[in-house]
């Protein structure tokens, strides 16, 4: 069904309200987590060390809550990653976005590189717990490369992918063109999720026309306000 972005409920429940910044205390972490439940927003991303306190505070509200793994580096070893998935799942986390190795693909390493992907796509799934890949596209410069990764994510059986974090140099802004490779090299039930300096409405809007279903941004309550967020942002 075709979000109706006339809608501010709708728009709001397509829409994951991310703050993961490391100096963010718990005052703030609450603050972001009733903001979510007023908004009635898809999910609410947050560090993993915050993950008890967000499922405590948003028990009833129909708010997900989200949070991150291998992040953002990227460069955990697979026994490390799957150690901290282990231990994200026990703090009952819905779901979660992970970067890949993107150097391993970079060089040529492709096969270390899906079994990465597919190995926590395996444990997570086993839990139950809902898997988004962050393809970090700013790493990949070129178009193929991001083909490759994003069926390579796709293989794996993730539930979600997306081009990139927005945070640092792999996290580039969400674009169309990006949106529209994703969208080109998936099947159902895979999705496409974007982040990346989407700080308005009309440009989440032109993201989901070029088939994004979900966007992760600290923009949220700005874009259902028909505001714009902080440029800067992500």
């Amino acid at each position: 069904m075709a979000l109706d972005f006339t809608d501010p409920r709708q728009v709001a429940r397509a829409i994951q309200y991310t703050d993961v910044n490391p100096d963010l205390t718990r005052g703030g972490v609450v603050e972001h987590l009733e903001t979510c439940a007023k908004y009635e927003f898809d999910a609410a991303m947050i560090a993993p060390y915050w993950v008890p306190l967000a499922k405590d505070v948003l028990a009833g509200t129909g708010v997900k809550v989200a949070s991150t793994l291998n992040f953002p580096m990227a460069n955990d070893t697979p026994g490390m990653r799957l150690a901290a998935l282990r231990a994200l799942i026990e703090t009952g986390v819905d779901e979660f976005d992970f970067p890949p190795h993107p150097g391993l693909l970079l060089g040529g390493d492709e096969a270390l590189y899906a079994s990465d992907v597919e190995d926590v796509v395996r444990l997570a799934h086993a839990e139950g717990v809902v898997v988004k890949v962050m393809l970090e596209f700013g790493f990949l410069p070129t178009d193929d490369l991001k083909v490759r990764a994003t069926r390579i994510a796709h293989e794996a059986g993730v539930d979600w992918v997306k081009q990139s974090s927005g945070w640092g140099k792999g996290g580039l802004e969400a674009t169309e063109h990006d949106v529209r490779l994703l969208a080109a090299n998936i099947e159902p039930p895979c999705r496409v999720k974007v982040s990346g300096k989407v700080n308005t409405l009309e440009k989440m809007q032109r993201l989901f026309e070029a088939g994004a279903e979900l966007v992760g941004t600290s923009s949220g309550p700005a874009i259902v306000d028909g505001l714009e967020g902080d440029p800067d942002a992500y």
